[in-house]
């Protein structure tokens, strides 16, 4: 009876283990980097179509320096299908978009150098494709 009792929780164990895990579908989570400080800050942001500001949601942290939030690239760091990030600019430019395939963008648009940008004024808005 014992040895049963100790086949039945290795099968449990070994099912529970391999079953997949629940990822949310609404949601992905966003870095954005100052790739020349090496700072970064996260959040998670649902794909709800909704404008962001962009400095209001990541700004309280490392990325502010001398009154600006400065950063240089943005990258998904957690996917979900069919996710899709925007980020423009204050004059309504796009200037990065993420989704699952594509889960790293330059934001001053010289992929050769990482020179920060002033973030302020720049919209986020995440949504599926």
């Amino acid at each position: 009876m014992h040895i049963s009792f100790v086949i039945v929780l290795s099968l449990l164990t070994v099912f529970t283990s391999a079953a997949p895990s629940r990822r949310s579908n609404n949601e992905v989570k966003v870095q954005i980097v100052n790739n020349r400080t090496g700072r970064s800050v996260s959040k998670t942001i649902p794909l709800d179509n909704r404008k962001r500001d962009v400095a209001q949601l990541f700004g309280t942290g490392p990325l502010i320096s001398n009154g600006k939030f400065l950063a240089s690239s943005v990258q998904l760091t957690r996917l979900a299908r069919g996710g899709l990030c925007q980020i423009t600019d204050k004059n309504d430019q796009i200037i990065a978009e993420i989704d699952e395939c594509n889960t790293y963008d330059d934001l001053d648009g010289d992929h050769q150098i990482a020179n920060p940008i002033d973030m302020k004024g720049s919209v986020i808005v995440c949504g599926k494709e």
